[in-house]
């Protein structure tokens, strides 16, 4: 007795054929529509200060030393006056042109920020690595709400230290304390 093959078996070898297309098919849309999906979703995130980005405050190199101060209109200040405040401090007679600048920008993304000059040149102890540029009449610090200096920058270097100051105050504005 021989096996023929039963009709009945061809069709069912189409059925597993048409099924087997249609899920390639379908499995073909959905990758589609992933990358649809996906490539609409990565063109709409925001490139810069994204809410998931880590601010890192700038660093506390200490408490700011007792120094004769001035502030912009030849006044005089006591260290303590400037607590609660940002303040940008130079140590020189003279005030840079570009201070103010820097205090305006600041003050448009309401971050108020002082200008303060330390006027004498007094036997105040200051960190070693700042003596070169306090020597020269260089030296700026950007000195937080708390006292502390949480900024060195070399007042020659004018466009990347505008920069730097005005983030790092704003940093000081919207960061969380250390």
């Amino acid at each position: 007795m021989s096996a023929l093959p039963s009709s009945s078996a061809q069709p069912r070898s189409w059925v597993f054929v048409v099924l087997g297309a249609a899920g390639l098919t379908v499995s073909a849309l959905a990758c589609a529509a992933l990358v649809l999906v996906l490539d609409f979703a990565w063109s709409e995130a925001p490139t810069t200060n994204a809410s998931w980005e880590l601010e890192v405050p700038p660093p506390v190199y200490g408490p700011l030393p007792s120094l004769t101060l001035r502030d912009e209109q030849g006044q005089p200040l006591e260290t303590g006056q400037l607590q609660g405040q940002l303040t940008l401090l130079h140590l020189d007679a003279h005030p840079l042109p570009f201070l103010r600048q820097v205090q305006e920008r600041l003050k448009a993304d309401g971050v108020p920020v002082q200008v303060v000059i330390a006027t004498s040149r007094d036997s105040t102890v200051l960190h070693p690595d700042w003596q070169p540029l306090r020597d020269s009449g260089r030296l700026l610090l950007l000195v937080d709400q708390r006292l502390q200096v949480r900024g060195v920058y070399d007042s020659n270097q004018t466009p990347s230290t505008s920069e730097r100051v005005i983030t790092d105050a704003r940093c000081l504005r919207s960061c969380p304390p250390l």
